[in-house]
């Protein structure tokens, strides 16, 4: 099962994209890439009718992501919250995670923002810096333990950056990179999927112009790249916070990917590959979030799976390409050592020691689970062949045993959601659902195709642990009421899917 979003349009031109999910041939629908919640195509709820006796819920409107209006007659927080927001990110974990700021010039960065001239560009540039860094920190931290009267919301930060942004797209410096990245990711965290291909677009034009998308010792071996706060490695590891964005946001949106390998040095810093590097941190530390080398797999998958020349392919080359990035997915995982290797063992669960700190902990669990995401995407591209009524055993064969890969990832995934809400946050929310989505619309479509298969009542029970997960990392309260609203449909999506499941299989053991 191939899980895609496609942006969200009137009812006639809603489902022309590539994205989608695929079963058999059949298109059955997509996610919303402005609201990320899932919907059903007419085509696939005309299959599921023929599967279960009963059509899909109708799914209630949900309110647009229109900008958050400006509030209140301050530009910029106080000086005090932003500064505490600083101590408390120079000193945490995260710093060597995400490369949100220069850390080197940043305190300058705040000088010019709060004491200079408010008509000059770099003033501009330097408060919008400011204040989006302000916006990840409220998003990812949470509020200050501080008096009522400072306090910040995300939303309004970037609201603030957004009224800028004819100063930043006009400047092609060092504070315009890190204001769009951090836009870009802010979005990204928040569900927004088209706001942040926007602003990685123009993020990674200015990394080009800066030249951070080539390896700078192999263009400059004289470059001070040894100093782990040049603002040539800095630039560097943004460039790959960039490549990781386009490549998710290619997969969940169905946009373009901007970013072309062949126009880029993919050199990982070294030691990039040492797991235990996260039991230890110093200055110079690159712990970019995930593995790049699964990514670079992902932008392989993209180009000969998920873009317009490969829904032209023909199946015997399609299937071909799918042997081959699961034979390029395999390597990596065998890389990676047996006490942090993910397996497909159907009783394989996920265990992440105590002693582990909390970046390493994230770190292994977010390559297992991308791990599992990538090898059910490969495989579930097969849903795109059509079987032949008669004839065409091999071909029936191969397509089978690629839906039991998918189907196998898809089972891993979510018998390991326990685990995740003791490390991830409720800021991870909007960026990690897609894992458990993935899965439960890939073990959907098995249950409806096989009812009475032994295992039908496992997955049912799989589909439950969906909005339990949801439950346990909303457990703050959510910014909005519409941000409410959109983790409640996506709760009522999968509920739907349990129903909608036991309905196939009641009516399956009914006609014997």
């Amino acid at each position: 099962m191939h899980l895609q979003q496609t942006f969200r349009a009137p009812e006639a031109a809603q489902y022309l994209g590539l994205g989608g999910f695929y079963f058999n041939g059949i298109h059955l629908g997509g996610i919303s890439s402005n609201q990320g919640i899932p919907f059903f195509s007419k085509q696939g709820k005309e299959w599921i009718h023929a599967h279960t006796g009963s059509k899909p819920a109708p799914q209630p409107p949900c309110p647009p992501n229109a900008p958050t209006q400006v509030t209140g007659l301050w530009e910029l927080p106080d000086r005090a919250v932003v500064n505490t927001y600083l101590s408390i990110f120079t000193t945490s974990i995260r710093r060597y995670v995400f490369p949100i700021i220069d850390e080197a010039a940043f305190p300058d960065v705040v000088e010019k923002a709060y004491n200079g001239h408010p008509d000059q560009a770099d003033v501009v540039c330097a408060k919008a810096c400011v204040l989006a860094f302000t916006c990840i920190q409220v998003h990812m931290e949470g509020q200050l333990d501080i008096q009522p009267s400072l306090t910040v919301r995300a939303d309004q930060c970037a609201a603030r950056v957004y009224r800028l942004m004819p100063t930043i797209l006009a400047s092609s410096c060092s504070e315009s990179v890190q204001v769009c990245t951090m836009l870009c990711m802010y979005n990204m965290f928040t569900g927004n999927v088209a706001a942040a291909a926007t602003y990685l677009s123009v993020a990674y034009r200015f990394v080009t112009m800066l030249g951070a998308h080539l390896n700078p010792v192999s263009m400059d071996p004289t470059s001070d790249t040894d100093n782990p706060h040049s603002s040539q490695r800095y630039l560097r590891r943004v460039f790959w916070h960039c490549y990781m964005y386009d490549k998710d946001i290619s997969l969940r949106g169905g946009y373009i990917s901007i970013i072309n390998d062949d126009y880029c040095d993919l050199t990982l810093p070294p030691g990039y590959k040492e797991i235990d590097g996260f039991d230890s941190f110093k200055d110079g530390t690159d712990l970019i979030p995930g593995d790049m080398r699964l990514t670079i797999i992902k932008s392989n998958m993209i180009r000969r799976l998920y873009c317009a020349k490969a829904f032209r392919t023909p199946d015997v080359d399609l299937l071909k390409h799918i042997r081959e990035l699961d034979d390029e997915l395999d390597q990596w995982r065998i890389s990676i050592p047996p006490r942090y290797r993910p397996s497909l063992v159907s009783s394989y669960r996920m265990e992440l020691a105590s002693d582990w700190n909390k970046a390493k902990q994230a770190h292994i669990l977010v390559i297992h689970f991308e791990y599992y995401f990538l090898l059910s995407l490969i495989h579930s591209a097969s849903g795109r062949c059509r079987i032949p009524a008669s004839g065409g055993v091999d071909h029936r064969a191969s397509v089978n045993s690629c839906q039991c890969l998918a189907l196998q990832a898809s089972r891993t995934t979510l018998a390991n959601l326990p685990v995740v809400s003791q490390v991830l946050s409720r800021g991870d929310f909007w960026y990690f659902i897609q894992y458990p989505l993935s899965a439960s619309l890939t073990i959907f479509c098995n249950i409806l195709t096989s009812p009475l298969n032994a295992q039908a009542g496992e997955d049912l029970e799989l589909l439950q642990r969906v909005p339990r997960l949801i439950r346990d990392m909303c457990a703050v309260p959510c910014v909005s009421p519409g941000d409410n609203m959109r983790i409640r449909q996506v709760e009522q999506f999968v509920e739907e899917l349990l129903r909608l499941g036991r309905s196939a299989v009641q009516e399956a053991a009914a006609e014997g």
